[in-house]
């Protein structure tokens, strides 16, 4: 079987594909075809010419301590039913990497259907979020009233995208989001339930803004941004305006929420979701691009092992001058610290820091006299990222 990009006259085997493989409403894989496909971004696995399976390779921007950098987001994963156990995933995913790679993507991230699969690849867990199940009832009484709701439209693009982009760039990992993506995701506003609103003094001044979707008696929060306390608070005030529509509210919220102590009664639901996983795609041009403690001074080198990407698999060597590091590779020396790819991953996304990552046995420090420094520059950093691709 051969891995390469799907040309043009490929389309309608991929709606088939599709269509057989995912489950939702009618019309998936005809609307990935008009809306999404472009072949230069679609892997496929050919027997002869028939295409048996395909891999979308979705262009980002995330941010990354502040500044934006390249992520490769891996979805549409779909193998006819008969093709399942002849490796066109794993050869997909393997082709993506060097695909990625030479397109100058920093990391990859993608929505598991099983953990255990995409880690043997190197991927590995980076995101999880806090579900809150509140009833309805606890809302009562917050915000002030002050100020208005507005639907958001296409027109609210500009103050959608201002107050998002302030809201996430704190978080590694969280989409640099482009009109194209702010249209897809107004594009269902109206549709099987789903509505957006926006607070504010007024339409050009928004605050916030509330994407939901309401069924069965459960507001369902889709995403929730606001530019300060007081803000959402009058963002949940408008959720309890619907206490004679629903009896609960769901959020995913970002893990370091603390909507629960705002509460009269914070004995509500709180349960934490696995989310999305991550992958570092270049390890060098990563190791360049880490926001080191501007105060450091020194030298270390660290032993990556991937076996899926050969140009990460080896010894670097990190020279940092006033939180500036120059690189090398392909070195032929010991190392001061080891690990797998995928914990790598973790610890440069701010998953989880070098004291966790020790803890949990998955990163080896072969010289102690660096693990006091290492801790100080690998810290956690909290990290988001919603929905699919």
């Amino acid at each position: 079987m051969e891995v390469d990009f799907v040309p043009d006259k490929y389309k309608e085997s991929i709606k088939d594909i599709l269509n057989f493989c995912f489950e939702g409403p009618p019309g998936h894989g005809e609307a990935f075809v008009e809306k999404v496909f472009t072949s230069e971004n679609c892997l496929g696995s050919f027997d002869g010419d028939k295409l048996t399976a395909l891999l979308y390779i979705y262009p980002y921007d995330i941010f990354y301590h502040g500044e934006s950098v390249p992520m490769g987001g891996i979805g549409a994963v779909s193998t006819l039913p008969e093709y399942r156990h002849c490796k066109c995933a794993a050869n997909m995913l393997i082709k993506s990497l060097k695909v990625m790679r030479d397109r100058g993507h920093v990391f990859s991230a993608l929505a598991p259907f099983s953990y255990p699969f995409y880690r043997k690849f190197g991927w590995e867990l980076g995101f999880e979020t806090k579900k809150y199940r509140i009833p309805i009832d606890y809302l009562k009484g917050l915000g002030t009233g002050k100020g208005d709701f507005y639907p958001v439209t296409l027109d609210h693009i500009k103050s959608l995208g201002k107050l998002y982009q302030g809201f996430v760039s704190k978080y590694n990992g969280t989409i640099d989001r482009q009109r194209r993506d702010w249209e897809a995701r107004l594009g269902v506003l109206g549709e099987n339930r789903n509505y957006g609103y926006g607070y504010g003094l007024s339409q050009e001044d928004l605050k916030g803004y509330i994407l939901y979707s309401i069924n069965e008696g459960v507001f369902s929060v889709g995403e929730m941004v606001y530019d300060s306390l007081e803000s959402k608070l009058e963002l949940l005030r408008f959720v309890y305006y619907h206490s004679a529509q629903v009896k609960e509210m769901v959020w995913e919220a970002p893990m370091d929420d603390q909507t629960q102590l705002l509460l009269d009664n914070p004995r509500v639901e709180q349960v934490i979701v696995p989310g999305m996983m991550i992958r570092v795609i270049d390890v060098k041009k990563l190791l360049e691009a880490y926001k080191y403690p501007s105060s450091y001074n020194g030298s270390f080198t660290i032993k990556v092992e991937d076996k899926w990407a050969p140009w990460n698999d080896g010894i670097f060597r990190l020279s940092i001058e006033e939180g500036i590091a120059r690189v090398e590779g392909e070195l032929d020396e010991s190392a001061n610290v080891e690990c797998s790819i995928q914990s790598f991953s973790q610890i440069a996304l701010g998953y989880i820091g070098l004291d966790q990552a020790i803890n949990l046995g998955k990163i080896k420090i072969n010289s102690l006299d660096f693990q006091e420094d290492l801790k100080t520059i690998f810290k956690k950093h909290p990290t988001l990222m919603t929905g699919q691709f």
